[in-house]
């Protein structure tokens, strides 16, 4: 069976299976529900058509999105009418600059030679002074001059520190990005993600730091300051805007919340649920692979309004007091809304925090501290003894090292597996060996129906030998969040695409550009609206 997204349907006129490679689109915006009102035209919805690989003919459509070309005024086009070619741009045109010194002066005090502010005002003031001789004046006045704002859809946020040396500066970066994006400009990070502010960061002292009234406020600012963030996309979202897309039609857009890229940590905050809960779905606590329905908007409210504050806390794994800031917005649920998270999930979760661990834990437990560490540094020597190869990397000290990193964790899942051979048990090899042809599977750029199955098949076997921890004392239960929602990645691809395309990787290397750099160029005393002022110049000159 070919799984869609939410919302739309295949016909098959012809007798024909499936085709068997099948691209996702990437649908990353909520679905409207019927329920919601859109404006949307009488007529009925033109049938998009396509033909696969083998020459079976498909037609899709959409009840009330469905990407149909129309004029500037909003007007639908008859199938088959070209596009409205765009008005001619001058080659003088250098919008958003005046003209070609501008973006030349922009581009040299930003991004070549990273002036101040007190700096670019010196090199200003100069070139007035001397161009006043020719009644002419400088392509800008000062530095303030240089700057302009962004209007962002995706989110994505991620607390990042700047620097340890000078008393742990920290920063709440939140990115936002269009869901239209292919995987390939996401992962490459060619300016898809960009940084629309900077949330606030509350803080007390360490007596308060722990009472649930203060963690409460916390939680509650962050809510508020997403909503009010995004307060001016609303409107778009009940009322459609006419925009010229990539290939020069005008089509009438409707806006929707998109996945959220978080790390678990985050997730809890977002979904408004109790640590060490699902923020998906209301499997216990304590057995979070019993299964359980998955959380959604109205079933919450109506429990919140139906039972006691304690109850959903112990019970439901509900925070009660925090209001989601995707109620202030329409078909916007923070359960589904959540996206995966393969770097912390998955390489640095499962992975590394778990079974590597456990691996260790295992062969103290077995054979005791002493021989247990004799057999671990042999694993260490065979980890190191791994010989140059492309795409292999070398841990010269084995893999016990203390900075670790995403990449570090990738590249020791390609070569760990052999270096455990003969130390550990068959079960905890083939539980590696699950769980990383899981991981491999779900980095795919293109994932068909025949890669969900091996998906499921992958992630069945790593439930069935993962048992050898737990029948081995090494640990109690498997009752860990990271490891739980791998069952729900494969409906996530088929609401959200492919996973690789959400990842907080991502979001992590934007740090570099936008955080991190602004911060070293500005002058460390009340660095935030100097880095802002930063992003804003930088965005202005990857636009011209």
């Amino acid at each position: 069976m070919l799984h869609l997204p939410p919302g739309l349907r295949l016909h098959d006129p012809q007798p024909s299976p499936p085709p068997q490679e099948f691209f996702f689109a990437p649908s990353r915006f909520s679905t409207p529900h019927p329920s919601h009102h859109l404006p949307v035209d009488d007529e009925e919805a033109e049938e998009a058509e396509f033909t696969d690989a083998n020459g079976c003919y498909y037609h899709t459509y959409h009840s009330l999105l469905n990407g149909r070309p129309c004029t500037a005024d909003g007007v639908f086009l008859a199938p088959g009418v070209p596009p409205t070619p765009p008005p001619p741009k001058s080659r003088n045109d250098w919008s958003p600059y005046h003209n070609d010194i501008e973006f030349a002066t922009a581009d040299f005090v930003f991004k070549q030679r990273h002036m101040s502010n007190a700096v670019a005002d010196t090199l200003f003031d100069l070139m007035a002074a001397l161009l006043a001789k020719h009644n002419d004046s400088p392509p800008f006045t000062d530095h303030k001059d240089l700057h302009q704002c962004f209007v962002p859809i995706i989110l994505g946020s991620d607390k990042t520190t700047v620097s340890v040396g000078m008393g742990n500066s920290e920063y709440y970066p939140l990115y936002a990005s269009i869901g239209n994006v292919h995987n390939n400009v996401w992962c490459a990070h060619h300016d898809a993600l960009v940084i629309i502010g900077f949330l606030a960061i509350p803080k007390t002292n360490r007596k308060d730091a722990k009472e649930d009234i203060f963690r409460n406020f916390r939680c509650q600012l962050f809510h508020r300051s997403l909503s009010a963030i995004l307060a001016s996309l609303k409107p778009g979202m009940t009322q459609y805007e006419v925009l010229r897309c990539g290939d020069n039609h005008f089509r009438r857009i409707i806006y929707g919340l998109g996945p959220y890229i978080a790390d678990y940590e985050e997730q809890i905050v977002l979904s408004c649920t109790v640590k060490n809960w699902c923020p998906k779905c209301l499997a216990l606590q304590l057995n979070l692979d019993g299964g359980g329905i998955y959380r959604s908007r109205e079933h919450t409210d109506l429990m919140i309004s139906e039972l006691p504050g304690d109850t959903l806390w112990f019970e439901y794994g509900i925070n009660s007091h925090i209001i989601p800031f995707t109620n202030d917005f329409p078909r916007a649920d923070i359960h589904q809304l959540l996206s995966f998270d393969l770097l912390h999930q998955l390489i640095k979760g499962a992975f590394k925090d778990h079974l590597v661990d456990w691996v260790v834990k295992y062969l103290r437990i077995t054979h005791g501290t002493k021989q247990g560490d004799e057999i671990m540094s042999d694993i260490d020597r065979r980890i190191a003894a791994v010989a140059s190869f492309s795409g292999l990397r070398r841990f010269h000290e084995g893999h016990d090292f203390r900075q670790w990193t995403g990449n570090d964790s990738k590249a020791l899942m390609k070569v760990f597996i052999p270096a455990i051979e003969g130390h550990v048990p068959q079960e905890m090899v083939r539980v590696f060996r699950a769980l990383l042809e899981f991981c491999f599977l779900v980095q795919r750029n293109v994932i068909t129906e025949d890669t969900m199955k091996q998906i499921q098949d992958a992630l069945t076997r790593f439930h069935h030998y993962r048992q050898i921890f737990e029948t081995s004392g090494t640990v109690p239960h498997f009752s860990l969040p990271c490891q739980h929602l791998m069952i729900h990645y494969v409906d996530m691809i088929r609401l959200f695409a492919a996973p690789n395309g959400l990842c907080s990787s991502i979001t992590e290397s934007k740090h570099i550009k936008a955080v991190k750099d602004p911060w070293r160029w500005s002058s460390k005393n009340n660095a935030l609206g100097q880095m802002l002022l930063c992003n804003q110049c930088l965005d202005k000159l990857a636009a011209s």
